[in-house]
């Protein structure tokens, strides 16, 4: 047994199972205490650059269920396709995704400076430029996956967004001049636009479009408001259930 501080590492495992886009990891610990045993339960995806997680936990008087919990949820793991491994691997790829994040640029996923080409309508207020990202960074601020400074420097601001009353074109024009990187989400917010709001592939603005500039002569015309915002939100949540259950 591994002792730590004022419980016991009492039972540990680490199981995978790969996929075509990544892995799948699942990683239980079971602690003890001297008066509970407590279960955590990580369930995430090992991608190239990043790793997520959901982290769960499970409480129990008894020593001898919280062991029968364990045993069971890897019994359905193994009918699920998972792999025990040792829990090393997990260890490295962290240290592998904190050399690439020391080593790595910023990922810039959208500016709004780009958007002013021939292409932009000239009767418009260079304003509509952000709106689309806009709508993105509203969505991100209500799921709290910005980066964790810039929440805390940005409180009364995001408390506004969440409360309807700033859009996030407004957020994203006052406080991050226009430019949406990677290091102003959070390492799961980045996990998720890295595959929804990319330049290669821009699955978001598709959906974007798709949704609200159908009948609009173009993608900047889309009005900025709460309304619009509600309708692609719920676009975004689907994808993003299916991003979170391995399905993206």
């Amino acid at each position: 047994m591994i002792k730590v501080m004022e419980y016991e590492i009492e039972l540990e495992h680490f199981l995978t199972k790969s996929g075509e886009k990544s892995k799948q990891y699942i990683h239980l610990r079971l602690e003890r205490l001297s008066y509970q045993s407590i279960l955590h339960i990580v369930k995430g995806r090992m991608l190239e650059r990043i790793r997520t997680n959901r982290d769960s936990i499970e409480q129990y008087t008894n020593f001898e269920e919280a062991q029968a919990r364990v045993t069971g949820l890897i019994k359905q793991l193994l009918k699920e396709g998972f792999t025990p491994q040792d829990v090393k691997i997990l260890q490295d790829a962290d240290i592998k995704y904190a050399n690439l994040r020391t080593r790595e640029k910023a990922y810039v996923y959208d500016k709004a400076k780009w958007h002013y080409n021939d292409d932009y309508p000239k009767i418009l207020l260079p304003f509509q430029a952000y709106v689309h990202t806009g709508m993105f960074v509203t969505w991100l601020i209500i799921n709290n996956l910005l980066f964790y400074k810039i929440a805390d420097e940005y409180q009364e601001s995001i408390h506004l967004v969440k409360q309807g009353k700033m859009s996030g074109a407004r957020f994203f024009e006052k406080h991050l001049d226009g430019s949406l990187s990677s290091n102003d989400l959070s390492e799961e917010g980045n996990a998720f636009a890295r595959q929804y709001l990319n330049k290669d592939d821009n699955v978001y603005l598709t959906d974007y479009i798709d949704c609200l500039a159908g009948s609009l002569p173009s993608e900047y015309h889309v009005q900025d408001s709460l309304e619009n915002y509600k309708k692609v939100e719920l676009i975004i949540d689907e994808r993003y259930y299916k991003f979170k259950n391995f399905n993206i």
